[in-house]
Parts: C-alpha cells; structure tokens; sequence
C-alpha cells in the first residue's frame, strides 16, 4: 500500500473512531458511513464493515447482534482516550485561528499552537482525497472591529489569576490603572476571567467591599497568592454579572433609547436589533425612529458616535446632551487655531 493511500485509510479509520457512539444503542454500519460521507470520505459501506470488523480486534469497540441488525458502539467503562482532531475539529480550528490571533494574548495562544498545528497538518494531508478539507480555504471570520494588537501579559499573571479562583484565595496586586497611571497595592477578591475583544478582565471586589469592579490583567506588574479566603459578595455570580451589563462599561441601568437613523442604519437595525423589543417606525423622510431598551453605558455611546450622522437621539436627554458634547468637542479639534 503505498504512503498516501495508508495515510488517507489511517485517517478514515481514526475518524470512525471518533464518531462511534460511547453510549446508547449504538450505531448501523449504514448510519457510521453516512456520518464519514457527510465528513468528506468517499467510502463504501463495505469498507466501513471492513474497517470495524478490523478495529474490533485492537479497541474495546462492541457489535450487539441482538435486535436484529449489527449496532456497533464503544465498550462500557473504556479505558481509552483518543488524540488528535476530527475533520470537522480541524476546520473549526483553522476557521477560529485567525480570529483568535486578532483578541488573545500570545500566553494563551501558545497552548492552543499544538491544536492548531494538528487541524492544518490534517487538512492538508487529506487535502486530494477528503472534498472537506478544501471547505478551509473558502469559509473566513472577520471581526468587524478595528484589528488592533493583543498586550503582552506576563503567563505568571495568568498562573496567578487561575489559581487564586480554583483554590478560593485572594490575590495580594500591584495595579496600574489607565486614568492616574499611580501604581496602587491591593488585595483583591477575584471572581471570574473574561476576555472582551483583544482585552483580558478581572472581575473582583477590593478587600472587604462590595462593589464588583473590572481590572485589565496586562495592567497588572505583580500577582501573587495569598492565604487569606475569597470573600465574595453574596449571591454573586459570573453570568448574572455580565447579564447586568457589565463589560459594556454600564452602570447597571437600562434606559429606553429613542433615535432618528438615516435608511442604511435602519436596514442594519432590521437585520441586527438592538434588543428584543426594539420597533423601528418609519419617517416621512425615508428615515427611520428607533426605540429600544438599551444598557446605558460607554459601550452604548460609543456605538452611537460610530455612526456619525447617520443617528439622532432623541431621549433620554441627558445622553443626547452627552452626544452633543462629544461631537462639539471632536469637531473642535479640526477647527483652526485662532490667532491671539
């Protein structure tokens, strides 16, 4: 057999195993070779009944002959793991590298580089003889965002962070916030990791308060265990937090946005609501007034000044005062300097 054709069945018969049920009833050898068609293998149902019939001899696979029609499965209690990555795994994998490159940092990106190795070496290999393979190359995710650079943060900062929320312990920090750029001690009470587009988050409380608050981890210049106990505020948990808002920068509240948006945002809005009652009425102008219930917050102001002119909000007052202030401020920077 030569070195392609051995490659191509060794992959086959990996993927197999991977698709054999651990549970239940178990599978037809006519079910099994659709799941390997749907996956990109031109295989007969013969060869599938050929290559079970062989790995029964090497695994803890079972065919159950009992209700008529040989179901083939794996064994209860096996005691077998199986590396590598399924062809579908492999397309996932190429399909989120990219992306993932553009928001996590090099520390967490190097443990999944043996992943992402493997999916392309997979693809590539069955790249003549398996028609999924070639679906890599033609289906691409990009992030709407602007791509900027992930920060360099220190693997000791992650190492920190995952064993003080693993053991239940507090974190003794030295922190550098943006707005004062003072380095401040704390103790803090770390509550959960969050990564928002290239950015990774504490969630924690400081000390005895209450009061959750966010720190950029690549902000941090020490982080180290401590011995003292998590005090967490009661009742406190991860997606109820973010549920609140959060990590749009809200304070928690939720406001009924009222706005005017030109006929190109309005078809965006149709497509993408802003929320689940969101309504959009249309103007005697060709634009459109939107309302909808919103988290009021920087993420929410941000969006609107994306848009330009685009949008006109309408109420609350107090953010269209905002807005207001924002794009004089902004259009004040392009006027030209008067002469004393």
């Amino acid at each position: 057999m030569s070195s392609a054709k051995s490659h191509v069945t060794l992959s086959r018969q990996w993927e197999l195993l991977k698709i054999l049920p651990d549970r239940g009833e178990g599978k037809t050898a006519s079910e099994l070779h659709s799941l390997l068609e749907s996956n990109g293998f031109k295989v007969t149902k013969r060869t599938v009944e050929r290559d079970l019939n062989d790995l029964s001899s090497v695994f803890p696979i079972r065919c159950d002959e009992s209700k008529g029609t040989n179901l083939w499965r794996w064994m209860e209690n096996r005691d077998i793991q199986l590396p590598g990555v399924s062809v579908a795994e492999a397309m996932i994998l190429q399909l989120v590298e990219g992306t993932l490159k553009t928001i996590l940092p090099q520390v967490m990106l190097q443990s999944l580089s043996t992943r992402f190795n493997q999916a392309k070496s997979k693809l590539q290999a069955l790249e003549d003889s398996n028609s999924n393979s070639k679906l890599a190359d033609k289906i691409a995710v990009v992030s709407p965002a602007l791509p900027m650079i992930p920060p360099s943060t220190s693997p000791m900062l992650y190492e920190a962070v995952q064993q003080a929320l693993s053991q239940s312990k507090q974190l003794s920090a030295t922190y550098t916030a943006l707005y004062d750029q003072q380095q401040k001690q704390y103790f803090l009470n770390p509550l959960g990791l969050v990564q928002r587009g290239h950015i990774t988050y504490l969630v924690a409380t400081v000390g005895s308060y209450q009061d959750v608050r966010l720190f950029a981890l690549h902000r941090f210049t020490e982080l180290s265990l401590s011995e003292q106990p998590l005090l967490s505020p009661p009742g406190f948990t991860l997606q109820h937090y973010l549920h609140s808002g959060a990590m749009q920068f809200a304070n928690g509240e939720q406001i009924c946005l009222q706005a005017r948006v030109s006929p190109y945002l309005s078809q965006l809005l149709q497509e993408a609501p802003l929320s689940e009652d969101m309504t959009l009425s249309p103007d005697t102008d060709g634009w459109h007034t939107v309302n909808a219930t919103v988290h009021d917050g920087w993420q929410l102001k941000w969006w609107i000044l994306s848009h330009g002119n685009s949008i006109q909000v309408l109420a609350p007052a107090a953010l269209t005062q905002s807005v207001v202030e924002s794009l004089q401020q902004a259009l004040a920077q392009y006027q030209p300097a008067t002469s004393p």
